[in-house]
């Protein structure tokens, strides 16, 4: 725990991207049946790594979720990646060494 501290103090955020799971709008199921073992490991370990948006430009939600730096990267380096998310589907996106999940229920 302490380790992470100093990284975090001697490279700031940027490099501490703790977003691994995104919701978008309105799931059918609850997210804890999508991102966890079980209830309590979604309210302990899940939760918290979670971003809940209703966004769906893609670009825009690597932004928010600090996997990149802008949306002009993204348009430079992941033209496939330049999209909006469709209704009811679930998917995932590996940038670099990050992977991001993406739930997204309808409105």
């Amino acid at each position: 725990m302490l380790l992470s501290h100093n990284l975090e103090e001697s490279f700031g955020d940027k490099y501490m991207a703790k977003i691994e799971n995104v919701i978008i709008g309105n799931l059918l199921v609850e997210p804890h049946n999508l991102f966890a073992l079980n209830e309590d490991d979604w309210n302990s370990i899940e939760k918290e790594k979670t971003l809940f948006t209703n966004e769906r430009f893609l670009p825009k939600i690597l932004v928010e979720a600090g996997i990149v730096p802008s949306i002009s990267e993204v348009r430079r380096n992941r033209k496939d990646l330049v999209r909006n998310v469709e209704d009811f589907s679930f998917e995932s996106i590996k940038w670099g060494k990050k992977f991001l999940f993406i739930a997204c229920g309808g409105e």
